[in-house]
């Protein structure tokens, strides 16, 4: 009696933290959960049709929720059509580092270097930068001082990384492992994402080796909260209950494109 009472405790707790999300689905402008099995095509679980397409040595694995991409730092990433330029956006993802220690490597590029591309990529001392072409810096705030260095201490291990902006109010905020790592003002421009790809840039030199799972763009700059959620849970079970408890209807007009459970 008393373990199932303990259960119906932690059943509970968990449902109270998803239903505590205020999340607004038509705000996900791409959604590549990466838990395809097979095929050539990451699909955009969002209404968008932003679907990614796979390129070189690009292929599934077990991920941090169901399926995963993994990139082999050479020949490999997921290119993604245009997206952009959006005023407002929070880009994050689970990564997991499997090389490449001390050379450029790439989250989510936009093809070409002009104003309002962004490059969001570790840098070759380790420390994560997102660039936005002629905003004023170009880089985000405080990358420089980051608790956060993807030397090989970091590898073969899951993290998780959000950044929030916005042009309008010209700020920024990043999260590693859903705590914040950096902010400050930031812009003025939108940012653009696409043509663009996932774990490569189109000027070359900036593979990405390693994982990614669960990378989501919305066209709103969340909250912490809503950030913490969506790691701690993933988008589906985070969308799945409205915060009154009920089903949410809104999330059946998401397209999961899912071929198994989790």
């Amino acid at each position: 009696m008393i373990r199932f009472t303990i259960s119906l405790i932690m059943v509970g707790f968990m449902c109270a933290q998803v239903s505590n999300a205020e999340i607004d689905p038509n705000t996900i402008v791409g959604a590549w959960l990466f838990d395809e099995t097979g095929g050539k095509v990451a699909k955009d679980s969002s209404d968008n049709g932003n679907d990614g397409n796979l390129v070189g040595g690009a292929k599934w694995a077990k991920g941090k929720f169901g399926n995963a991409i993994e990139l082999n730092g050479k020949d490999a990433w997921v290119t993604v059509p245009e997206i952009g330029p959006l005023e407002d956006f929070t880009l994050m993802k689970w990564f997991n580092s499997t090389g490449r220690v001390g050379l450029w490597r790439c989250f989510f590029n936009r093809d070409g270097w002009a104003a309002g591309y962004v490059h969001y990529q570790f840098r070759p001392d380790n420390k994560m930068e997102m660039a936005i072409h002629s905003n004023a810096p170009v880089r985000h705030p405080g990358w420089p001082d980051s608790d956060f260095t993807a030397d090989k201490d970091i590898l073969d291990e899951w993290f998780h990384l959000a950044v929030a902006y916005s042009s309008n109010d010209e700020e920024v905020r990043v999260y590693f492992d859903g705590e914040l790592d950096a902010e400050g003002k930031w812009g003025p421009l939108p940012g653009e994402f696409g043509p663009g790809r996932i774990g490569s840039w189109s000027g070359g030199g900036r593979e990405w080796e390693g994982l990614f799972d669960e990378m989501l763009l919305f066209d709103v700059a969340l909250e912490e909260d809503d950030i913490q959620m969506l790691m701690d849970n993933g988008l589906e079970a985070t969308l799945a209950v409205e915060p009154a408890g009920k089903l949410t209807t809104n999330w059946g007009k998401i397209k999961l494109g899912r071929t198994h459970s989790r």
